[in-house]
């Protein structure tokens, strides 16, 4: 039930384009350059959206292979802010000024995705994209917890506490 929900939500939320690149991150995945949050040179991702039940409803992670072939990602509920161009440290380190109109950051409480994307208009559909994606993670979570507020699952493939 929660699946046929947030899909339905998601469908009547998003529109043609963004739903193309929602299909895409939730089936084959989408490749885009990623800043690493410490240190090293940006490098091709491969991007998926995965769906994690809950309890009370599905949670939304935007995941990638990161070093070793574990699957790293970032809840989109935990996301506070989405910014264009160079607004982060890691992409005042490392972003190049000429390019400034191509990045993307999803910002959380302690680090940020930065992308880099082959031109203004992707750039663009990805920041309406998860900007929908998280006001409805956000929607939903706020209308399932009813003030409770229980830690989400780790991602899919996550590795296991010790």
């Amino acid at each position: 039930t929660a699946m046929a929900a947030t899909m339905y939500t998601i469908r009547a939320t998003l529109a043609e384009k963004e739903y193309a690149l929602f299909e895409a991150l939730t089936t084959t995945g989408v490749s885009v350059t990623k800043h690493p949050f410490r240190s090293g040179r940006p490098s091709k991702k491969t991007f998926q959206l995965s769906l994690v039940q809950g309890d009370m409803y599905l949670y939304m992670y935007l995941t990638w292979k990161g070093k070793r072939t574990s699957i790293q990602g970032v809840e989109l509920a935990s996301v506070l802010r989405l910014t264009r161009g160079r607004d982060t440290d890691v992409l005042r380190r490392t972003g190049k000024v000429k390019d400034s109109d191509r990045y993307l950051s999803l910002v959380t409480q302690d680090r940020s995705l930065d992308l880099c994307f082959d031109d203004e208009e992707q750039r663009e559909l990805w920041w309406r994209t998860m900007t929908a994606l998280v006001d409805v993670e956000r929607e939903v979570r706020a209308a399932a917890s009813d003030g409770a507020d229980s830690p989400p699952p780790p991602p899919p493939n996550a590795p296991k506490p010790p």
